[in-house]
């Protein structure tokens, strides 16, 4: 869409230079080459693996806390609004409030087509004691061999290991966050943490970078059924997790009854 839309300015630049109107002519070319590069760079960030763009994007934990990024997109997003406002000043001759007003119309009309993206990645999560810290080192490691498990689906050419590989991921981030909401179920969790997510880490990785070297159907189906016992244990892990909280809602909801029943409350 953006070449489609460039391309007048492509036109005036040359119709420029023939009627050798220099000004014109640097305006309309140096319009065109910024939203040429905008262009360029969309195209960029639609091909890139998650491992490159969306990576950061779906970090939620980390012991830094929230960081600053600057995504493609949105490098692509302020080219376009220079080339725009270069082109309406010094291409077409608008004044610069008109100008600032036509790059502000660029910009929103690439989010709503394209989407920008979040400065700030990650969720501030407070660190005041030792336990405190050890439940986000956990959950920060934990998201990393998700990460992983992404980047390995969207490597993986074949749809039905990818949408297997995309659940477990989606699996493991609901896991994380009911331990971030309740990070006494971390010492539940340990076990899932160590063995099954770094299992799957490992399998999910070592598929994606030897099955285009090797592809065979025997491995194919023996990823396959070790995704599916992965996932059932993900689905187990969950519910367990689920099945505590109801268990401790329950405890919490005697120890009030009891309490009441002391203070001679019916």
């Amino acid at each position: 869409m953006l070449w489609i839309l460039s391309t007048p300015l492509l036109f005036a630049a040359i119709n420029a230079l023939i009627l050798a109107r220099l000004d014109r002519f640097l305006g309309d070319a140096t319009a065109w080459v910024l939203v040429a590069l905008a262009a360029l760079l969309t195209r960029r960030a639609a091909w890139q693996p998650a491992a490159a763009t969306g990576a950061a994007a779906r970090r939620r934990f980390s012991p830094r806390g929230r960081s600053w990024q600057f995504p493609p997109r949105n490098l692509a997003a302020v080219l376009l609004a220079v080339g725009t406002w270069v082109a309406a000043i010094f291409g077409v001759g608008h004044s610069l409030a008109v100008g600032l007003g036509f790059a502000a119309v660029a910009v929103l009309g690439y989010h709503l087509l394209y989407g920008l993206e979040p400065l700030r990645v990650g969720e501030p999560l407070s660190a005041q004691d030792q336990e405190s810290r050890v439940v986000i080192e956990a959950l920060a490691e934990a998201e990393d061999r998700l990460i992983a498990i992404e980047r390995a689906a969207e490597a993986i050419g074949n749809r039905e290991l990818s949408q297997r590989l995309a659940r477990i991921a989606d699996l493991g981030r609901g896991i994380l966050a009911q331990i971030a909401e309740r990070p006494s179920d971390l010492r539940r969790a340990r076990r899932f943490l160590t063995v099954f997510l770094e299992g799957a880490e490992q399998v999910s990785d070592g598929y994606a970078r030897t099955h285009r070297h090797a592809e065979s159907a025997e491995l194919e189906q023996h990823f396959r059924t070790v995704l599916i016992t992965i996932e059932e244990q993900f689905q187990r892990q969950r519910q367990r997790l689920r099945e505590a909280d109801i268990l401790d809602l329950d405890v919490q909801i005697e120890v009030l009854k009891k309490q009441l029943e002391q203070e001679g409350v019916r």
